[in-house]
């Protein structure tokens, strides 16, 4: 009985705070590139969870040394439509932009249930605008612990799908 009780607390353990990323190595763009982050699409019941994970990506890149330029589209009060996300990435080709990363939130959310964890689901796509052909893609889950917040579980994510 004792045993059965160790090896399920180690089980709910190692599946408590679980990641599941596919993903490819971010190949280094030249550096006389310009890049942008788009919003991404909210596949979600949270409002502006589209707007949040790009706010989080550009930064995360720029940690990793990407020069991405300032944002020429704004922030609103709700997420951007798939038709808008397509005519900003048209806008950016105008603008002479070389590659816009972008993707779609699939899970912004804490758990029902005792602990409420957060749990976050994220694609992450990067555009060559010269074709408007994705180059690299990357799709990833995660949970965290009760005591975590949804934009930590998503930098941490973020962090290990746009890994160079």
């Amino acid at each position: 009985m004792l045993r059965g009780l160790i090896i399920g607390f180690i089980g709910f353990m190692l599946i408590s705070c679980t990641s599941i990323v596919n993903t490819g190595k971010l190949t280094d763009l030249p550096d006389t590139t310009t890049v942008v982050v788009l919003p991404f699409e909210n596949h979600t019941e949270t409002p502006m969870a589209g707007l949040r994970v790009a706010s989080l990506l550009e930064s995360i890149l720029r940690t990793k040394g990407y020069v991405i330029e300032e944002r020429f589209w704004k922030l609103k009060d709700v997420d951007y439509t798939p038709e808008e996300i397509k005519g900003l990435l048209k806008e950016a080709r105008q603008k002479g932009v070389d590659y816009v990363f972008t993707g779609s939130v699939n899970e912004f959310r804490y758990k029902t249930g005792i602990d409420g964890e957060p749990a976050v689901s994220i694609t992450v796509d990067l555009y060559n605008t010269a074709d408007g052909k994705v180059i690299w893609s990357s799709a990833g889950s995660a949970t965290g612990w009760s005591h975590e917040s949804t934009g930590t579980v998503t930098q941490k994510l973020l962090n290990k799908l746009v890994r160079k």
